[in-house]
């Protein structure tokens, strides 16, 4: 008698036991879950952050070959503008044409003074110096429209140079500012994992490898009660009704009820005495 009364209570402390085991288990399969979910997130927010990344270095790599390209007609642009001073310049020694029609006609009275004038050979000497000097002047200025024609080309190829760098600086300025979006949206992205997802998922694991240890522990308890459990079995003999049944046909019926009870157990049906003690005997609970 006193036996079955420890059996009983061994069984239903062994039963309480898997029973605390089994919801903790519920409970760190529940965690997991959410750690699982947590981190698939996590990591399909770092794809989007690697987007947004690889985006913006795009974005800044077209800024710095644009930059590259800016920089050269910049440097075009300074020597068509040197260039252009130095035309400047010498168009400003330029005198006005009538000053070229003076010298013309400076030239006309030398070489009519010259026809017309009995002279001394050092005068006629020095009138013929003046009028090459003065002819030497005037194919001088002679080539102004030239320089005129070089200045007005050079002055389009600056204004052309400052259109083009206008467009660059233009395309610099919104790759830019779409390069800056990007980089937000990075950083917004990581700033989102480290200060809330990964928060959720550390706690998450933390509760449970905390239900975890819980069902371990119970369920290590229980299983210090199975040795006593089956001694006692054995010592009231619990199977006793089957004995004088052939063996294969206590077999059969044994099996039959073994795989009943597990059924039940799997279901999460009560189970009777009988079908908890097949499953105990044979190791499955």
């Amino acid at each position: 008698m006193e036996a079955t009364l420890e059996l009983v209570d061994l069984k239903n402390k062994y039963k309480l036991l898997r029973s605390q085991s089994m919801y903790y288990n519920d409970e760190a399969r529940k965690y997991q879950e959410q750690r699982n979910i947590l981190n698939r997130k996590v990591s399909q927010l770092l794809k989007e952050a690697k987007k947004e990344k690889q985006k913006r270095n795009e974005l800044n790599q077209k800024v710095s070959q644009i930059k590259k390209e800016r920089e050269k007609l910049r440097k075009d642009l300074d020597a068509k503008i040197q260039e252009f001073k130095t035309i400047d310049a010498q168009i400003k020694n330029i005198p006005k044409k009538n000053l070229i029609s003076r010298l013309r006609k400076q030239i006309r009275q030398a070489e009519w003074t010259l026809q017309t004038k009995n002279l001394t050979p050092s005068e006629e000497k020095a009138l013929i110096d003046r009028i090459d000097a003065l002819e030497s002047k005037l194919s001088q200025y002679k080539g102004i429209n030239k320089i005129f024609q070089q200045r007005r080309e050079l002055n389009a190829e600056i204004e052309s140079l400052k259109a083009k760098m206008k467009i660059l600086s233009d395309q610099i300025h919104k790759y830019s500012q779409e390069s800056q979006v990007h980089h937000t949206r990075m950083v917004e992205i990581l700033n989102s994992i480290d200060n809330e997802i990964k928060v959720k998922a550390d706690e998450a694991h933390q509760k449970f490898l905390e239900a975890k240890s819980k069902a371990d522990e119970f369920y290590s308890k229980s299983q210090t009660l199975v040795p006593r459990i089956n001694e006692i079995m054995d010592e009231l003999g619990e199977i006793q009704d089957v004995k004088n049944v052939k063996l294969e046909k206590v077999k059969e019926v044994v099996e039959n009820r073994l795989d009943e009870a597990m059924k039940k157990f799997k279901a999460g049906k009560r189970l009777t005495l009988e079908e908890f003690t097949l499953l105990v005997k044979r190791g499955l609970i």
